[in-house]
């Protein structure tokens, strides 16, 4: 499983929204933070035997160590799914920082005032939650971890998630702890920010209409506390960090299963994007080991011309006199013989030892051209999956051989690219087709003989 992290630092005195005309929410709303950690902590006294050496401690949550439970799987059904099994295939980990002030407002928010934030009784609940911890907490020397159960994520527009409590970790009357915070959106690479983000697409592919449950992301919350002795009593930095661990799973065999849509295609479009970039972020496209200076974690026309190399050049004197057909008045440049030989690969083709032309070899571990092979852990096994990078699909069964799909000739004008068509078709004819034909001329009265192109 794949595996990142992301650290952020956000101003907890600001109002996003996710879309113009609905409603504001805190980016952090302190109020529902500390309703929180009233809800699942005992406010007398923390469980002094889950403390570890690092100074971490759990929450008393009900349902907690139900929902943690993680399936065994027989070794014996490798390649067996049943329906709906979650299979992980992407963690990661956001690390988010507050201050009062930063210096980029990130989701499109506005800054709020220390005269609104007196008014509204935002400070007074900020104070209130830096004494709750103050009393809870009192290591003076080690961050406190405090393990707050499973979240739920929603997607907040296009400028993230925003986090709710699980109610089935909660009692009634604390069932009710939505928009906590908001959470910064993560994107795939070679995708453009515009098209979409984990918590968007995830919102997308489970929509009740599209009648398959193929993806799943679950999340869980947990609040470090700074030691006493680095706390700003001036509140400009909060005393913690929250972590949230978000996991993104697929379900088998949904997940490789075509896309289906009963209302004639509704939003079809946003779903195949959504379903691609979570594959994308699963499995992100392979890079070279040193990316040059214009890759900026996007596949792009700069990206593009910086990779792109000349093709090779033909070293064998010999090949070299076999790409001039004999029946070809003009003489090729080299750069063409380098473009006649790259066409023939494409159709399959190769000079022999004796100059005669015949089938390629291809090598049968060889993957076609897009997919990409992708590894996947469930339990003591080791899936293997085939995820097309074009099509944005994935399949448990190994492609096919790789077969010759042919090319695009796309040399600037002038180059001679008839002349490399008329060559190539010269070197190789159609099968079982002659060169040329004859046709009776009436106005000549004689047979013409023709190219047959």
């Amino acid at each position: 499983m794949r595996s990142s992290v992301s650290f952020h630092r956000i101003s907890y005195r600001t109002k996003a929204r996710s879309q113009p005309g609905q409603p504001e929410y805190l980016t952090l709303n302190c109020k529902l933070i500390l309703d929180l950690l009233r809800a699942l902590l005992d406010e007398t006294s923390l469980d002094d035997e889950s403390s570890t050496a690092t100074g971490k401690k759990r929450l008393h949550s009900p349902s907690q160590g139900a929902s943690r439970k993680r399936s065994n799987f027989d070794s014996e059904q490798s390649g067996a799914y049943c329906p709906n099994e979650s299979i992980p295939a992407f963690h990661h980990e956001f690390n988010l920082e507050y201050s009062k002030e930063c210096p980029e407002v990130r989701f499109c928010a506005r800054l709020i005032s220390d005269n609104e934030a007196e008014e509204g009784g935002l400070t007074s609940v900020e104070e209130s939650l830096v004494i709750f911890l103050r009393n809870s907490c009192t290591s003076q020397t080690e961050p406190i971890t405090l393990d707050c159960g499973d979240v739920l994520i929603s997607s907040h527009g296009e400028h993230g998630g925003i986090v709710n409590a699980k109610p089935s970790h909660l009692e009634e009357q604390w069932a009710n702890l939505c928009n906590i915070f908001v959470i910064p959106p993560l994107y795939a690479e070679g995708m453009e920010t515009g098209d979409g983000h984990l918590f968007s697409w995830a919102d997308t592919l489970v929509q009740p209409i599209l009648h398959q449950t193929a993806v799943q992301v679950t999340a869980c919350l947990r609040m470090v506390v700074s030691p006493l002795t680095s706390w700003d009593e001036a509140l400009c930095t909060l005393p913690f960090r929250l972590v949230v661990d978000v996991v993104l799973s697929f379900h088998a065999p949904a997940i490789f299963r075509p896309l289906t849509n009963p209302r004639n295609g509704w939003g079809r479009t946003e779903i195949e994007k959504a379903r691609r970039g979570l594959l994308n972020l699963a499995f992100p496209p392979p890079l070279p080991e040193t990316p040059p200076p214009s890759y900026h974690r996007r596949i792009d026309v700069p990206f593009l011309y910086a990779i792109v190399q000349p093709a090779n050049a033909i070293l064998d004197e010999s090949v070299d006199r076999l790409l001039q057909p004999q029946a070809l008045l003009p003489t090729l440049l080299p750069f063409q013989k380098r473009t006649i030989g790259w066409m023939l690969s494409r159709e399959g083709k190769a000079f022999g030892s004796s100059g005669e032309l015949v089938s390629m070899v291809t090598d049968p571990t060889e993957l076609p051209v897009l997919w990409q092979r992708v590894t996947l852990q469930r339990g003591d096994e080791h899936l293997t999956w085939y995820h097309h990078r074009l099509a944005g699909t994935l399949s448990p069964e190994r492609p096919g051989p790789w077969t010759v799909v042919g090319g695009i000739l796309a040399e600037e004008p002038g180059l001679g690219k008839t002349l490399e068509c008329i060559a190539l078709i010269l070197l190789n004819p159609g099968i079982e087709q002659s060169l040329s034909h004859t046709r009776w001329d009436n106005e000549a009265r004689m047979t013409i003989r023709e190219i047959r192109v």
